[in-house]
């Protein structure tokens, strides 16, 4: 499959990548066997044990449940949602190479890997512009009066790339001329186009602005703040860029780049609502700060941390309404496989007004000190209902219960028991009340959605009766499926045999020819096991090469399966010990290639070769039963057909044919 780049360049883009610095931008990894092997949570499921693995020595990853699993291209593909070029031309700019022109590649997949391209140029350009627009000259006066009183340094403004939009709607467009035209603004989400379709404007105008970068700190989209003492009046005193297809707001969190190794060090990472409010943070020294984006804190934002933490401390406002939003928060997030917190600051100050007066180590303390979720559940809720009447106490207990019974995934959770077991000591509460509450509340709720459904099933299937499958089939309605028998033992046999001899040729490269003179990829009957056959085969035969793990990786071009089985299998292999096996001696002097262990290999080809002969064998009972013909009328074929039943029977009674 050609992907527009030259073999040569891809593979100098591959040489000048460290796959674990890579795959360690976006999940946190751990060295095991002295680096050999590094392991994470996988971020192609929702992986609770780290079961991710990546081979430095192999170039490549696979995680051992999903089966995720590919090189550095196939890494940034998956994890950024980008086609197989733009992969190569992401990687080549971080390893500081220079990017030849693309051949063979045209229509939809070409323009969208250029619009990308055009948006990160583009949305670089502006930020440098609106930088240099808050450093010097009378626009930015007023913004850099303001950036002075959040007694901002600096060192804080240059690090964040703060930048200033003029009170200008068409200063993005003058700007932009001859490089630049209207559409890639437009795309970039630099303008907008005018409700009367006649022309475009800027956005962000009279705004001081926060770049927003992704993980590797490009930019990819802005937040603007309207300035006091300013000409422009919003009733949105912030603004955010559009999602794009390099920018999705549920997914990524402001300031993630500078936070990463701070968040990765001590395993925790604080999580404020504002830009302002982060920024502070990281200049009074709390650097594993970060910030959501105008949105509430989602799942696919706590599953992204999860990969680096162990610990995440939402910070909400002190007043009720910051109390409201944590709660409405934590309650999705209970079921979460991480120790999720709740800080609210005394005297309802948010971060950057807390700060101005404290020091950033007594934020920090206040962050260690955090109350568990459900610990901030159930203190909220002693604060507003009293503890000292029964009827209180039954109160806090129902709404405990009804918090735990609306978190999603919850049930039956080690957390679960735990949380209950902790609510009915504050409570003083038997734990066997709390929990016959929980199970009537899932009960009843349970019983609502079936209502639901059968009332929707009723409106939309009024006239719904049960058929019988061969009704189902005259009619055209799918036939409910039927548990598949279990494979025979003799056919797992062979499907071992399938598995131990790729594993063989993986480990000892140089036996591929021993294997192909008396096999091909067809005699497989697994489907991704006779891919990876055919690859090491094609490689010997087309290129002359050894099947060996570069050459195979090489080869794979990045298809995530093949990635995932070459890993698994070499894994295998490592644990059954193949290179030991095969390098014990037979004991069998003369045959080809008697430096490896031909006993053990004569074993696992054994059944391979003797389906291969049944098959054979049936083919040619079919076809001599076609015929009706004398042995003189009988063509080629037939004759065939004929000495394969020979041979067939002949190897039944005991006097074995040299298999071809």
């Amino acid at each position: 499959m050609s992907h527009g780049f030259e073999s040569e360049f891809k593979e100098l883009v591959r040489a000048n990548t460290n796959l674990v610095d890579l795959v360690s931008e976006t999940i946190s990894l751990k060295p095991l066997r002295a680096g050999s092997d590094y392991v994470g949570l996988c971020p192609f499921h929702d992986d609770r044990n780290p079961s991710l693995h990546v081979y430095p020595e192999r170039s490549s990853y696979r995680c051992w449940v999903c089966e995720a699993g590919g090189d550095c291209f196939r890494w940034v593909m998956e994890i950024e949602k980008v086609s197989f070029p733009e992969a190569v031309e992401s990687l080549a700019r971080r390893a500081n190479l220079e990017i030849p022109k693309l051949s063979g590649q045209s229509g939809r997949g070409m323009q969208d890997r250029k619009d990308r391209g055009d948006s990160y140029e583009v949305l670089e350009w502006a930020t440098s512009l609106m930088q240099q627009s808050l450093r010097m000259g009378q626009a930015g006066a007023n913004a850099r009066s303001y950036v002075e009183q959040r007694k901002l340094t600096d060192e804080t403004v240059r690090g964040f790339r703060l930048g200033y939009h003029p009170e200008d709607w068409n200063w993005f467009l003058n700007r932009s001329e001859g490089r630049f035209n209207a559409q890639q603004l437009l795309l970039a989400g630099l303008i907008g186009e005018r409700s009367s379709g006649q022309g475009y404007y800027d956005n962000l105008v009279g705004r001081l602005v926060f770049p927003i970068r992704d993980e590797r700190g490009r930019v990819v989209a802005f937040g603007g703040r309207v300035l006091p003492g300013g000409n422009i009046e919003s009733d949105a005193k912030y603004w955010n860029s559009r999602e794009s297809g390099i920018f999705h707001k549920s997914r990524m969190l402001y300031a993630f780049d500078q936070a990463r190794e701070a968040i990765r060090s001590s395993k925790t990472a604080i999580v404020v609502e504002g830009y302002m409010d982060c920024i502070a943070c990281h200049q009074a020294g709390v650097r594993n700060v970060v910030a959501t984006l105008g949105t509430a804190l989602t799942e696919e934002h706590v599953r992204f941390l999860r990969r680096f933490v162990e610990k995440v401390v939402l910070t909400y406002d002190a007043d009720e309404a910051g109390q409201r939003a944590a709660e409405r928060s934590i309650q999705r997030f209970m079921a979460q496989e991480v120790d999720l917190r709740i800080l609210s600051l005394p005297n309802g100050k948010d971060p950057a007004d807390f700060l101005e007066l404290r020091p950033g180590s007594d934020l920090l303390e206040l962050a260690k000190a955090a109350p568990e979720a459900w610990e901030y559940k159930l203190q909220s809720l002693i604060r507003r209902i009293s503890l000292d009447s029964v009827n209180g106490r039954q109160q806090i207990l129902n709404q405990m219960m009804e918090f735990l019974a609306a978190a999603p995934g919850l049930t039956g959770s080690v957390r679960e028991e735990l949380v209950i077991r902790s609510v009915c000591q504050r409570l003083q509460v038997d734990e066997r009340l709390a929990r016959r509450v929980l199970s009537e509340l899932r009960s009843k709720a349970a019983q609502q959605k079936k209502f639901q459904l059968n009332q929707l099933s009723s409106e939309t299937q009024p006239n719904r009766s049960s058929r019988s499958d061969a009704e189902n089939q005259r009619s055209g309605m799918p036939i409910a499926p039927r548990e598949l028998e279990p494979p025979s033992s003799s056919e797992r046999r062979v499907e071992l045999a399938e598995q131990e001899l790729l594993e063989i040729i993986l480990t000892v490269p140089e036996i591929i020819d021993f294997i192909r003179h008396r096999l091909g990829a067809d005699d497989f009957e697994n489907e991704r096991y006779r891919r990876l056959l055919a690859l090491c085969i094609d490689i010997r035969k087309e290129d002359g090469d050894l099947p060996e793990l570069d050459r195979l990786i090489a080869a794979a071009d990045s298809d995530s399966d093949l990635l995932s089985l070459i890993n698994a299998m070499l894994d295998s292999a490592e644990e059954k010990g193949i290179i030991q096996i095969m390098n014990q001696e037979s004991g069998v002097h003369g045959e080809e290639n008697s430096g490896w262990n031909t006993l053990h290999l004569t074993k696992v080809l054994t059944p391979l070769l003797e389906r291969r002969e049944k098959r054979k064998h049936l083919l040619s009972k079919q076809l001599m039963a076609q015929t009706e013909a004398s042995p003189s009328e009988l063509n080629s074929d037939q004759k065939d057909a004929l000495r394969q039943i020979a041979s067939f029977r002949k190897n039944q009674m005991g006097h074995p044919t040299k298999l071809k």
